[in-house]
């Protein structure tokens, strides 16, 4: 089986790599959280602070939404890993403010590690005095209402999230203001993708070629996980209409 093509030093120090790389190309914009692969915007002004992250291996995302009128700070697990409690709170803390005077938003998409993780240390940060609330985006359409909670993932569609958010937080809307938009903007919002090739891991010893070479898979999951199906390869004529068709079926509540 064919080794995997990676540019890539160490996959145990990649997302460090990752952090270091940002700060020194962006060193008037960012800084880092002490012992925590956390990413924090230099200067801010008080108002709803905005912080999402989850698993690394989805570049430029979440580090890279990071700036003026989106998030405030992103908190970077392993790759596809959720990162820790401690390394969340400690994100909150510091966008909270040392005298807890800004409210804290939490942009997460919806994977059982992120939302535990996300959801406890939101928790911790509400018994500390801080006003954290936490939003979930669950905007994929490949998997069946059926299928539960678990089914909607959150996937590209967490981008406008932290957009659309991001602008109400810096015109002054409260936090519920900011929250209720965001929930708004997920309950109205479907996405879909394609992919030509499965997901071979950093560091993977061997290439994943569970999709062939006239293969595609719709609705594969950032992980790697089964979308709606295979199938044979298609025209982008015939991939759009597969993918409109489907979101516009899927509806939102």
């Amino acid at each position: 089986m064919a080794k995997p093509k990676q540019i890539i030093n160490d996959p145990k120090y990649a997302v460090e790599e990752f952090v270091h790389g940002l700060l020194k190309q962006f060193p008037n914009n960012l800084v880092k959280l002490q012992n925590h692969n956390v990413l924090l915007k230099a200067s801010r002004r008080s108002q709803v602070q905005l912080l999402s992250g989850g698993g690394s291996g989805h570049e430029p995302s979440h580090a890279g939404w990071v700036g003026e009128g989106m998030l405030t700070g992103a908190i970077l697990g392993g790759i596809f890993a959720s990162p820790s409690v401690v390394a969340i709170l400690g994100a909150i803390r510091c966008a909270a403010g040392t005298d807890k005077s800004d409210a804290v938003l939490l942009i997460v998409k919806n994977y059982t590690g992120d939302r535990l993780n996300f959801g406890m240390a939101c928790e911790k940060a509400n018994l500390e005095g801080i006003d954290c609330q936490m939003v979930v985006v669950a905007d994929d359409c490949a998997l069946e209402r059926s299928k539960g909670i678990t089914g909607a993932r959150g996937v590209a569609g967490t981008v406008l999230v932290h957009k659309i958010a991001g602008a109400a937080a810096a015109i002054g809307m409260s936090l519920s203001e900011v929250s209720d938009l965001a929930k708004v903007v997920c309950s109205r919002m479907g996405t879909m993708g394609v992919a030509l090739n499965a997901v071979t891991v950093p560091g993977a010893s061997e290439v994943n070629d569970r999709l062939d070479e006239s293969t595609i898979e719709i609705g594969l999951g950032i992980h790697g996980e089964a979308g709606m199906k295979k199938s044979p390869m298609l025209t982008s004529d015939e991939i759009a209409k597969e993918l409109l068709s489907k979101i516009e079926s899927y509806g939102r509540e």
